[in-house]
Formats: structure tokens, C-alpha cells, sequence
């Protein structure tokens, strides 16, 4: 497997003057840089509905064998470690990486054998894919790549990953709020705060929403249950 090589984009011209405040620097800084985002394919997902797979063919994802090694961020069920802004650095240095299978099938998938470094579990976030729409936690391969950018300050990259399916915009409208939030804090305490505060005041956190009409008339393409 080829070694990650880290791309500088050129600022756009309507980002050249942004201001001095904090928060622009962010921004500026996330569409200045291309984190990279890669992941470990455990072939339970129909090639037709992963949101994984389709990043792959799109050029904004690489495939890692089962038992190629990370060194940098790794969204994984199975860590015991939330992922916090302060993993910046170390995602600035080695990206992303996020596992594929199946929802169903996370008792039986051997994801204790990854080779990673800093694996990281993502906050309470909810799903705006087809499959698992409005479920807690229940992200495909693309949300967890666009949530863990967001909370890290790559807010232009999130919402370019997201922009590559037509129910992606749903993501940002159903955790809008909780994302800003959660990129707001500087430590892994913080953010399970913000989580615990934001649970505490949900009559049913892991209720089902109703899946938009909409939705129905999407591509086979666009869903699939996957794990972050």
C-alpha cells in the first residue's frame, strides 16, 4: 500500500480575505489542506450501496488491506478513546481512516485485529443515510469521514464528502447544532460533556425519525448500513 501523501490545495480567491478571528483561521486553514482518508474494507457491504466504497471510486478515500497498519485517527466501535479536536495534530500528520462493514454484523467482524494507533470512537451523532435514517449512532463510512472533519475543523472537506450523495445535506440539518458544539471543545471531557448535556434533555435520544418521502426515490447506490 502506498504511503499517505498529504495534497495543498490553492485558497480560493473568496477566502483570501477572511479575517483574523479564530474561527476563520479554521476555516481557511480546512480548505487550504486535504486530510487523508482511508479505510479497511470488510467486504460485508453490497458494492452497489457503500458510502465507503463509492469515496474510493471517487478518488477521496483509499482502500487499506485488513492488515495494513494506521498510524492516524481510526474511527472504530470498538475504542475506548472519543475522538476530540484536539486529534487535529495528529491528523493533520497521518488523516483519517474509518472501518466498512456491515451494522449487523459488528459481534461477528474480527475489528480487534486492526493494526491502528489512535483509535477513537465518534460522539452521539445521529444517521441520515437512506438505511439507518434517524438512528443513534448507525453512521455510514461517509458520515463518520465528514463528522470526524467537522469536529476536528475541516468543515469544508466534511461537507465536500458529504456533498457526493443526494441525501447528504440531511446530515448537516439533523446534526448541525451538535457538530458545532462538539468542534467547539478542546478536550475528549468536553465533548462527552456536551454529549451527556445534550442526551439529558432528549425524552428518547435513540428514537427513529419518520425517513423523509423523498428518500424512497434515491440510488441504490446512496445506502448502506456501515460502521464509522
Amino acid at each position: 500500500m502506498e504511503g499517505t501523501s498529504f495534497e495543498k490545495c490553492k485558497a480560493n480567491a473568496e477566502h483570501r480575505q477572511l479575517s483574523e478571528d479564530s474561527s476563520s483561521d479554521e476555516d481557511a486553514e480546512s480548505t487550504r489542506t486535504t486530510i487523508p482518508l482511508a479505510m479497511w474494507d470488510f467486504n460485508q457491504c453490497d458494492v452497489k450501496k457503500c458510502t465507503g466504497r463509492k469515496l474510493v471510486r471517487m478518488g477521496f478515500v483509499k482502500s487499506l488491506r485488513l492488515g495494513s497498519f494506521w498510524s492516524g485517527i481510526s474511527l472504530t466501535p470498538t475504542a475506548s478513546c472519543c475522538l476530540k479536536p484536539e486529534d487535529k495534530e495528529i491528523i493533520l500528520k497521518y488523516g483519517i481512516a474509518a472501518v466498512d462493514c456491515s451494522w449487523h454484523n459488528i459481534e461477528s467482524t474480527a475489528l480487534g485485529k486492526l493494526k491502528c494507533k489512535h483509535a477513537r470512537l465518534l460522539p452521539f451523532l445521529v444517521a441520515s443515510n437512506p438505511i439507518n435514517y434517524g438512528k443513534s449512532c448507525q453512521l455510514s463510512c461517509a458520515e463518520a469521514f465528514a463528522a470526524a472533519l467537522f469536529i476536528v475543523g475541516f468543515k469544508e472537506q466534511s461537507k465536500t464528502v458529504m456533498s457526493k450523495f443526494k441525501w447528504g445535506h440531511g446530515f448537516f440539518k439533523l446534526n448541525g447544532d451538535l457538530l458545532e458544539k462538539y468542534s467547539q471543545c478542546r478536550t475528549a471531557a468536553e465533548v462527552i460533556k456536551v454529549q451527556s448535556e445534550f442526551l439529558n434533555k432528549q425524552d428518547q435520544p435513540t428514537v427513529d425519525r419518520a425517513l423523509p418521502p423523498s428518500y424512497s426515490d434515491y440510488d441504490s447506490d446512496e445506502s448502506e448500513e456501515l460502521t464509522n
